[in-house]
């Protein structure tokens, strides 16, 4: 029995658009909850490209793009071109049956040779970035791949600093190859663009509506937005972010509690002089 895939966003104004995807199976992607996530996403990406005052974009690289809903959706109401890649065969061959308009190719994010798909103006990395076991290799491929901007979408690990937490995955088309990936901090990402050598990094004032953007009284958003920049952004929905330090001190040899007591007053110091 076929499965209806419906996704909507909203390209202009209040003015909505359904998409009818006729699938013979039912994916991951396809489940209501992953459908009303990929709607917010889209709704974002609306915005994002209403805002953009740069240089303006005709090709995008839509990095891990599962089945091809977002490439999809830029080549429809935007006519850009678009190349879709993904590192799971099947996930491509899907993308194509559902967006034939699309081209989408075979392509990993972590490989040496990702230099090979080019480059282009506009760089989508949505829900990718937590599901790797190299994400500094893929930000800078994605980076070397980006003439002027690269959008980055990410579950994100809690912590105000640059750091990353090595998590087990559970298997599925969604997820990492090898079920094993590092979770950045929104901070572990930013830094990470910048030593990619994208020398301006932004917050965007605006969140998807969505409960993993938002949070809410008990539950921190646990997704954020990051953008990166060519050039600087002449806009007030974007917060610029200064590239985050991450010193060796001397607390990093003591046990704990003694490291948080000598950072306390390592961080004491500092503010006194």
């Amino acid at each position: 029995m076929n499965s209806t895939t419906r996704l909507a966003a909203a390209p202009t104004g209040d003015a909505v658009q359904t998409l009818e995807v006729q699938s013979a199976t039912q994916l991951p992607f396809d489940t209501p909850a992953a459908l009303r996530f990929a709607s917010a996403r889209a709704q974002f990406l609306d915005r994002f490209l209403s805002s953009w005052k740069g240089r303006p974009f005709r090709t995008v690289l839509d990095a891990g793009t599962g089945i091809g809903y977002f490439a999809g959706h830029l080549v429809r109401n935007y006519n850009f071109q678009v190349l879709g890649l993904d590192a799971r065969t099947s996930n491509v061959e899907e993308a194509q049956k559902r967006n034939p308009q699309v081209e989408f190719s075979v392509g990993d994010v972590e490989s040496s040779e990702f230099a090979s798909h080019g480059k282009f103006d506009l760089v989508l990395a949505l829900g990718l970035i937590y599901h790797l076991e190299n994400p500094f290799r893929a930000i800078r491929n994605l980076a070397d791949a980006s003439r002027n901007a690269i959008v980055i979408e990410s579950l994100v690990a809690p912590g105000r600093k640059a750091r990353g937490w090595l998590m087990d995955e559970f298997p599925g088309d969604d997820q990492a190859l090898a079920y094993v990936a590092w979770h950045l901090t929104e901070l572990g990402i930013v830094k990470l663009l910048y030593r990619s050598g994208i020398p301006n990094v932004y917050r965007p004032r605006f969140k998807p509506p969505h409960l993993e953007f938002r949070g809410k009284f008990l539950k921190r958003p646990t997704r954020v937005f990051v953008i990166g920049s060519r050039l600087p952004l002449e806009s007030d929905d974007y917060e610029y972010i200064p590239e985050p330090v991450a010193l060796l001190d001397r607390a990093y040899y003591f046990r704990w509690p003694v490291r948080d007591l000598m950072r306390w007053l390592l961080t004491l110091k500092r503010r006194i002089s």
